[in-house]
Order: C-alpha cells, then sequence, then structure tokens
C-alpha cells in the first residue's frame, strides 16, 4: 500500500513539474510577442574557420508585408541610416536587386555591392556579396508572423567569410556583425515610420 502511494505521489509530482515547464513555456512563448521590444531578441555566433556564421532575431510591431516592403528598398539605405553614406541601385531586375553602399562600421569606412532576391511568398529575402574587398556576405532575412497577424518576428541567418586572410580578431567580427544588423534595424524601422506616415 505505502509503495503504489509512493509511486502515485511520484506521479503527481512529476506531472505538476511538467505542467509547470510547459506553463512556463507558453508564457516565455507570449512574451516574445508583448511588452517593450529589445533591438536583438537573441543572438548566435559562432565561427569555424575564416568563416562567421550568425543568427539574430528581433520584433516589429508591424504585420509582415510592411516589413517585406520596407526590405524591399535597400538602394534607400542611405535615408534611413546614419551609417550609410551612399546606397546605389545598381541593376534590378524582376526580383532581385543589385546595390551599392558606401558605409561605416566600427567607425570604419566600408563599400560593398550586394544582392537582394526577394520571396514574398516565403517572406524571405536572400542577400550575398557580390563585391567586397574584406569579407564575403551570403544570408537571409525571414519573416515570421505573430498569431494574430499585427507583429513579425525578423530573423537575419548569415554567414560571412573573411577574404584577408588576416587574423582578426573574434570580439571585432562579432561586434561588426551586430552592429550590422543593429544599424539596418534601426532603418528598417526608420523606413516602416515613414510607411506608416504616408
Amino acid at each position: 500500500m505505502k509503495t503504489g502511494l509512493w509511486a502515485l505521489l511520484t506521479l503527481c509530482v512529476i506531472g505538476a513539474g511538467f505542467l509547470g515547464v510547459r506553463y512556463y513555456q507558453a508564457r516565455a512563448a507570449a512574451a516574445a510577442w508583448d511588452g517593450p521590444v529589445a533591438e536583438i531578441l537573441s543572438e548566435t555566433l559562432d565561427k569555424q574557420d575564416d568563416t562567421l556564421r550568425v543568427e539574430f532575431t528581433s520584433r516589429l510591431d508591424v504585420p509582415v508585408a510592411q516589413v517585406m516592403r520596407a526590405l524591399a528598398e535597400p538602394e534607400r539605405s542611405q535615408e534611413l541610416s546614419d551609417s550609410v553614406y551612399r546606397s546605389e541601385l545598381v541593376r534590378h531586375r524582376g526580383n532581385r536587386k543589385i546595390v551599392t553602399f558606401e558605409m561605416r562600421v566600427l567607425g570604419r569606412p566600408q563599400e560593398s555591392t550586394l544582392a537582394f532576391t526577394f520571396l514574398p511568398q516565403e517572406n524571405r529575402v536572400l542577400l550575398e556579396t557580390v563585391e567586397n574587398q574584406l569579407t564575403e556576405l551570403s544570408g537571409e532575412y525571414v519573416l515570421t508572423p505573430s498569431p494574430d497577424g499585427k507583429k513579425t518576428l525578423l530573423t537575419y541567418r548569415a554567414s560571412a567569410r573573411n577574404k584577408t586572410h588576416m587574423p582578426i580578431p573574434l570580439a571585432l567580427q562579432k561586434s561588426a556583425m551586430r552592429e550590422a544588423f543593429v544599424l539596418t534595424l534601426r532603418g528598417l524601422k526608420k523606413g516602416l515610420s515613414g510607411q506608416a506616415e504616408s
């Protein structure tokens, strides 16, 4: 009888623990869509050989369609970002744009030409380096709607390969990628606020 009672008590404790964990997970998932927005909700930065792989997420309090419209105008970056001095549309064909940027990253000037491929049906934007002396970049923005469709979780995944073959401190590379994401996000938010005004 005592063994059966202990087994039942143990089962109840395990069940209560499981329910507690599930409750915590559900509240954490709901909290991701509510409250103040940090520029970076989560980040992963991992280096293997000469390639840094990153993933950043952020929440935008507008629907996916608005975010996609703002992302579809990278040539407006100089209007929207304090760190971009020049952004020029080189070519636009179908769902693909090639844009040249002159910008400042970690206080240093950098010139880069990137190709953007817009996939609105998939809520994705692909990007890759066409020309840059320091880094070869390949990445994507993935847009996930909130359950009510009023907010967007923006996920940026990228691989950046050091083309110089000079030893660059990992902390510096991570800081550059983090700063580039935050500056892009600020410009995107500025573009989104411009959409709301027009």
